[in-house]
């Protein structure tokens, strides 16, 4: 739904809810918000007087008879029916099949389409979106956009080559957008670079908590506003990450939408333009999302969609997006994601895929843009495998620090690191439940410290962006839950009482992060326990220079002594485990180290005293 300057109705009627018309959508409906309100706020409106506004709809509908916008009134309940033209000339997309109609509306009205006296239907392009009785309506806004400048501090590849990311769910980390503001400052404290927080499109809460069902593309969900405007209160909590220095991205889903497969309601696209979705050659639907539509990239109204909502969420000042099942919006050849390049690099904006599905994998040199980086699984299972004392890792783990050079040519900056994520288990989990699968091992509480500290030491001590999970930096859990993408409640909340209980952990954390300054990501040079690295199918050991920066790690079950193999003023600065321990002239602590003791299943960081602040 997009509002125009000025639009001339067309074939108007203005009617009341009678009984020769049922209304579909009724005014009095319980609005589903999975967070409590004293007043109904799923629908954005002003507090400014009611005035009209003009609003326009061009919306595809090639197969189409007749196509009508219901508008009604968020006051009476009345309703106007708009009857749209169908256009004669091409559309926005050069082709023809497209409606077009204008009409006056107030702020909040509830405005919806019928396309041959069907199911009401959702603009693709609506800004504003309500679920009303289980279906979504498209609503008109008080105000404006907003438009807020980006942070102004390029990200990824150019200034800061390797942020620490960090994976929020709003309404798991703090409820709402407001609520998020007073948790800046732990990120701040920590040494967060990003703040990346799951889909903000618009979804159905009640079957879904992730967000990964998108009804719409180019909207806010307005259940995580506290308020009545999501969009603005997204664009204050972008602003109010900006002034703690954090940028923000996003992960938008444009590789299929909420309607899902058949069987599932018909919301936007299967009633306007089923061909938007990529079919086999009997007609049934590809399903390598896993969510049963995935979208054809090649389609010129998908095209236009994707860019219309990346720009409107540039708009509110967001710095970048990370791009669900990046590899599925491939399927053209590469054309839209070398055109997201493209508009990425115009306005400044970061571009991470995740670059896999059910059909593809493009992890590396698959992917059809080097402007994109990409989460890297490779890093999480070879982390995940030699930090549980797998064999036979060691070679893969000599690509891993240093960026995965044999996937992204050296370019250490594309390939975005991480153990976990939100689909999975939590840091915390990874040690508490054991699974092949899951690459995790339930290590004991006697030993989990240490090892929540070894998997945080080989994420952020390896050259690449780094991303774990809010609360991972105070081992939240989620009872070894992997998949909780319908569980809105305390098993996915952040629990923040676990910071003070987990406050060793968070510390180790937050100086892994501080040495993250004395890298050098460019040169990474491993080594073995003594000398060069042990390529032995079962060695166990590994060690790599960086910067000012020498990190041994013993993932073998017996303490194992390391020779310090580059010249430097070394001092012991971090040990996951206590009972590491270094042989060093208490007489003369700036000497050579020479050698270290790296206890059972841990690891030892040291930095040259040079390089110290």
């Amino acid at each position: 739904m997009s509002r125009a300057t000025a639009a001339e109705p067309t074939s108007e009627t203005v009617t009341s809810n009678g009984p020769d018309r049922p209304d579909p959508l009724p005014c009095c409906s319980t609005v589903q918000d999975p967070i409590p309100h004293t007043t109904d706020t799923s629908t954005p409106v002003t507090s400014s007087p009611v005035t009209s506004s003009p609003v326009t709809v061009t919306v595809r509908a090639p197969s189409a008879r007749q196509v009508v916008a219901v508008v009604r009134s968020a006051r009476d309940g009345a309703t106007r029916l708009l009857q749209l033209e169908r256009l004669d000339e091409a559309g926005p997309d050069g082709r023809t099949g497209w409606w077009h109609g204008g009409s006056e509306a107030a702020a909040g009205d509830h405005v919806w389409l019928e396309v041959d006296g069907g199911d009401a239907l959702v603009d693709p392009a609506a800004d504003a979106l309500s679920m009303i009785d289980g279906r979504p309506v498209g609503v008109v806004r008080g105000e404006p956009w907003p438009i807020r400048p980006q942070l102004g501090r390029p990200q990824l590849g150019r200034l800061v080559a390797h942020p620490v990311i960090y994976e929020t769910h709003v309404r798991g980390f703090a409820r709402t957008f407001a609520g998020a503001h007073e948790r800046l400052a732990h990120l701040v404290d920590l040494g967060i670079d990003v703040i990346e927080l799951m889909p903000v499109h618009p979804f159905d809460p009640s079957d879904n908590y992730w967000g990964y069902m998108p009804i719409v593309w180019g909207a806010v969900h307005q259940p995580y506003a506290a308020g009545v405007d999501a969009a603005t209160e997204l664009a204050d909590l972008v602003a109010a990450a900006h002034d703690h220095g954090l940028a923000v991205w996003i992960d938008v889903v444009f590789n299929h939408t909420g309607e899902g497969d058949p069987t599932m309601p018909t919301w936007t696209f299967r009633g306007l333009d089923p061909g938007v979705y990529r079919r086999r050659d009997d007609g049934s639907l590809v399903d390598h999302s896993g969510c049963g539509n995935d979208i054809d990239p090649a389609d010129p109204w998908v095209r236009l969609l994707v860019l219309q909502a990346l720009d409107r969420y540039a708009d509110l000042g967001v710095d970048g997006f990370r791009f669900d099942l990046a590899s599925l919006l491939t399927r053209d050849g590469g054309d839209l994601a070398r055109s997201i390049g493209d508009w990425a690099e115009r306005r400044g904006i970061t571009l991470v895929a995740e670059p896999w599905d059910l059909g593809s994998y493009q992890v590396g040199r698959g992917f059809p843009d080097t402007r994109w980086a990409q989460w890297n699984d490779r890093f999480r299972d070879d982390v995940r495998g030699f930090v549980r004392g797998e064999a036979g890792l060691v070679p893969a783990m000599v690509q891993r620090v240093q960026g995965s050079p044999e996937l992204f040519d050296g370019d250490a900056w594309r390939s975005v690191n991480f153990v976990s994520a939100h689909d999975g288990l939590t840091l915390h989990d990874l040690t508490t439940v054991t699974s092949d699968r899951d690459r995790s091992w339930d290590c004991g509480p006697e030993l989990r410290p240490q090892q929540l500290r070894n998997l945080f030491t080989h994420l952020l001590l390896s050259a690449g962006p780094a991303m774990f999970v809010m609360g991972d930096e105070f081992a939240r859990t989620q009872q070894g839950h992997h998949n909780p993408y319908d569980v809105d409640g305390p098993l996915t909340w952040v629990d923040w009482s676990r910071l003070d209980e987990w406050a060793d952990l968070s510390s180790y954390v937050r100086r892994l992060i501080e040495l993250r300054e004395h890298l050098d990501a460019d040169r990474v040079h491993a080594y073995g326990a003594h000398g060069g690295v042990d390529y032995q199918y079962e060695s166990r050991s590994l060690a790599w220079h960086s910067g000012s920066v020498y990190v041994m790690a013993n993932s073998w079950w017996e303490p194992l002594e390391f020779t310090v193999q580059v010249p430097g003023s070394w001092r012991l600065e971090l040990a996951s485990s206590p009972a590491t321990h270094h042989a060093l002239d208490a007489l003369d602590t700036l000497s050579t180290l020479g050698a270290v003791v790296v206890a059972p299943r841990s690891m030892a960081v040291l930095l040259d005293e040079s390089a110290r602040s």
